[in-house]
């Protein structure tokens, strides 16, 4: 077992907050379950692309076991890694801080979860805070959009932030203000 992530993530109070708004779990679940689908898809392509080629070089019965497995095709001559990059990040012009910590605590993961990952991503840490900035990208946009749009047809408004953070801000502490996961709740 490894624990990896645990020199933490920061992003800013309206980052979170636009998050929030979207988000039924907390960013730390969130993140959680993108890493899960990392690990899924790193092991699976290893499997897809090396299963039969590790076959070809064993003799008696193979474990079924991905444990076992990726370590073991990892460790062949002919297997190179896939090497994938972390995308471009879509810069943000953010007015606040980035102080609220995501995941000091970090995640627990497998060896050979980390094996795969090593062999599929160049940086595996740097695609997860990739994927996560990418989240937090879109419902940044998604947020500004959609109550911006609200606040344009509100009479009693008279001036609209010109920055997405003070507009995050601005509607985050309305009166009356519920995230997603908060309205779901009172549904159920």
């Amino acid at each position: 077992m490894k624990k990896i992530g645990t020199k933490g993530f920061k992003i800013s109070k309206t980052d979170k907050k636009a998050l929030e708004h979207y988000l039924l779990e907390t960013p730390f679940e969130w993140t959680e379950k993108c890493l899960k689908g990392m690990i899924n898809k790193a092991v699976k392509t290893i499997i897809r692309d090396w299963f039969e080629i590790y076959k070809s070089t064993q003799t008696g019965d193979i474990s079924a076991s991905y444990a076992d497995l990726i370590p073991a095709i990892i460790s062949m001559k002919e297997f190179k890694p896939y090497n994938l990059d972390v995308p471009k990040s879509e810069p943000i012009d953010k007015k606040f801080p980035e102080d609220e910590e995501m995941w000091d605590q970090g995640f627990d993961i497998e060896d050979y979860e980390e094996e795969a990952l090593k062999a599929y991503y160049t940086d595996y840490e740097k695609s997860l805070e990739w994927f996560f900035n990418n989240k937090v990208v879109q419902r940044r946009k998604a947020f500004v959009k959609e109550e911006g749009g609200k606040i344009l047809k509100d009479p009693e408004i008279l001036t609209i932030p010109a920055h997405a953070d003070d507009l995050i801000d601005l509607v985050t502490k309305k009166t009356g203000y519920k995230n997603r996961a908060v309205k779901e709740s009172e549904i159920n």
